[in-house]
C-alpha cells in the first residue's frame, strides 16, 4: 500500500511538471505567432523584435484608420513622387537617403551613394562645398537656405533652391542633416526674360522722349525745323546733334532752322554745343539758322565769347523761316 501510495504521488508530480511545461510552450509559440505577425520593421532590427519607442505624440501622428506601416507607405510615394532633390546624411556625411529625383538628376543608383560621403561620389570642389554648408547646419542646428547653379550630366545649367536643415531625435539632438533642392530653372528664365522686356520697354521710353525733346519737322523741300523747349544739358544737346544730322542725311536737308524761343537760359555747355551743331551740319553742306534768341541769352554768348560766325542768326522762328524759303 505505501509503494502504491509513493508511486501515484510520483506521477502526480510528474503530471504538474508536464502541465507547466505545456503552458510555457503555449505561451512562447503565441508570441512567435504574434511576432510574426508583425510587419518588417525596416531598420536593420530582425522580425518580430519590439518596435521602437515612437515617441511623444505618435499618436496624434498616425491617421484615423491607418496603421503606421501605412503610414510608412505614404511617406515612401510622396518621396518618391516629389519634383525636386531629397537627401539625407549622417552626421559624418553619410547618405541614408536620397530620393528617385535625386538619383535620377546624379545619374546614380542609390547603391552607388547608399552609405558613401559626397567626397566618394562627386568631384572634390563639390564635394568640399557640401560638406561645408553640412557642417555649418550641424554645428549651428539652424536652417540654411540659398539659390545656386549647378551643371546636371547632359551639361545644362540648371538654377536650384536649395535648403538644409538639421535632423533631430526624440530628445531634440542633432543626428543629421536633411535637404531639399528646387529645380527654379524655368522661373529663372522667365524672370530673366521679364527683365530684358523691362529694360527694352525703357529704352523705347527714353528712345520716345528723345524724339518729343528734339522734335524734326520738314515745311519745305529741303528746309527743317527742330523747336527746343526747356533746359538743356550736354545729353539732349548731343541727342539733338544726332536726330539733327540723321534727319539732313535723311530729308536731303540744305538749310536747319534751330528755334531756342523755349530755351530759358544758356551756359557754356549749350554755346559750345551751338557751335558744334553748326560745324557738323557744315560738314553735311548744310547751314544753320539760329532763331528766338532772346537778349539775356543774347548777351550771355557775348559774355562767353562764343564764335557764332557758322550760323546765321534771327530774331523770331517766322523771320528764320522767311530766309530759309528765300533762299
Amino acid at each position: 500500500m505505501a509503494e502504491d501510495r509513493s508511486h501515484r504521488d510520483d506521477l502526480q508530480r510528474d503530471n504538474e511538471a508536464l502541465r507547466a511545461q505545456n503552458e510555457e510552450l503555449r505561451r512562447e509559440l503565441a508570441e512567435l505567432r504574434r511576432a510574426l505577425a508583425r510587419p518588417d520593421p525596416g531598420d536593420g532590427s530582425p522580425p518580430g523584435a519590439p518596435p521602437p519607442d515612437p515617441g511623444p505624440g505618435a499618436k496624434e501622428r498616425t491617421p484615423r484608420g491607418g496603421a503606421p506601416s501605412d503610414d510608412v507607405d505614404v511617406l515612401r510615394a510622396v518621396l518618391e513622387a516629389a519634383p525636386m532633390l531629397l537627401f539625407a546624411k549622417d552626421t559624418g556625411g553619410r547618405y541614408i537617403l536620397a530620393n528617385g529625383y535625386f538619383l535620377s538628376w546624379a545619374r546614380l543608383a542609390w547603391g552607388d551613394v547608399a552609405g558613401k560621403t559626397d567626397h566618394e561620389i562627386f568631384p572634390k570642389e563639390r564635394a568640399d562645398t557640401f560638406r561645408t554648408s553640412d557642417l555649418e547646419v550641424l554645428t549651428t542646428g539652424r536652417t540654411l537656405s540659398w539659390d545656386e547653379g549647378d551643371v546636371s550630366p547632359d551639361g545644362q545649367l540648371h538654377h536650384f533652391a536649395v535648403l538644409k536643415f538639421p535632423l533631430r531625435d526624440a530628445a531634440g539632438a542633432v543626428r543629421g542633416v536633411c535637404g531639399v533642392s528646387t529645380d527654379i530653372t524655368s522661373y529663372k528664365r522667365a524672370e530673366a526674360e521679364n527683365q530684358e522686356l523691362q529694360a527694352e520697354i525703357i529704352r523705347a521710353q527714353e528712345r520716345s522722349l528723345r524724339a518729343l525733346s528734339t522734335p524734326l519737322l520738314p515745311i519745305a523741300k529741303g528746309v527743317l525745323v527742330m523747336p527746343l523747349i526747356g533746359d538743356i544739358d550736354q545729353r539732349r544737346a548731343q541727342s539733338a546733334l544726332e536726330v539733327l544730322l540723321g534727319g539732313i542725311v535723311a530729308h536731303g536737308a540744305r538749310r536747319v532752322i534751330l528755334d531756342i524761343t523755349g530755351v530759358p537760359a544758356v551756359d557754356a555747355d549749350v554755346a559750345n554745343a551751338l557751335v558744334k551743331t553748326a560745324q557738323a551740319v557744315g560738314m553735311l553742306g548744310a547751314t544753320v539758322i539760329l532763331t528766338g534768341i532772346q537778349p539775356k541769352i543774347a548777351e550771355t554768348l557775348v559774355e562767353l565769347g562764343a564764335d557764332l560766325s557758322g550760323l546765321v542768326t534771327r530774331s523770331t522762328l517766322e523771320s528764320g523761316i522767311a530766309h530759309a524759303l528765300k533762299g
